[in-house]
């Protein structure tokens, strides 16, 4: 079976309410989703699921069995950050948070690798920062899921905690949905 990636990331035309800034966040989830692929791995954002009734079910397993989730916080997205948390929650490795260069830091993240790009707004990615973009994630998710290191701050700080059990919440879920990532 195939590994899968799943992106923490809004979509479409996003605004950044400290900047103003509009961002075409589906460019670039096209720059993920092909460094993700070429990395070998399925790429799925929650506007890809299908799926009857609300997203929570599938995107909570997505965030769970996934074995990487990039998180993309560009635009200060508080979904992304809340999903990011779930995840960090639930998994001790294998997440990557990516955003925009002229992200701001919040201070509880200050001090997470967060990978930057260089977003042109409406326009996306130039052809140049996608190409380095795309080499640049593919080397870190090839990396990161083969190392299966710790990088959530919650399992860091709390080193004795133990993560769920991905099968028993597989089979909780697949009672309520057909959609199993």
């Amino acid at each position: 079976m195939q590994r899968t990636c799943f992106v923490i990331q809004g979509f479409g035309e996003k605004t950044d309410h400290t900047n103003g800034r509009k961002l075409n966040l589906d460019a670039s989830y096209a720059v993920i989703k092909e460094a993700v692929e070429e990395a070998g791995l399925t790429c799925i954002r929650a506007d890809e699921i299908q799926h009857s009734g609300t997203i929570d079910i599938p995107m909570y397993q997505y965030l769970l069995n996934a074995d990487i989730v990039i998180a993309d916080l560009s635009t200060y997205n508080v979904n992304a950050a809340y999903e990011l948390g779930v995840r960090y929650a639930l998994r001790p490795y294998a997440t990557i948070v990516v955003a925009e260069n002229e992200f701001n830091y919040p201070f509880d993240i200050n001090h997470i690798v967060i990978r930057r790009y260089n977003h042109l707004g409406k326009e996306g990615l130039s052809w140049q920062e996608a190409n380095r973009f795309i080499k640049e994630l593919k080397l870190a998710l090839t990396e990161i899921v083969s190392a299966q290191q710790t990088d959530s701050p919650v399992y860091t700080f709390l080193p004795n905690l133990t993560p769920p059990i991905a099968a028993f919440a597989r089979g909780l879920s697949s009672e309520n949905t057909n959609t199993t990532p």
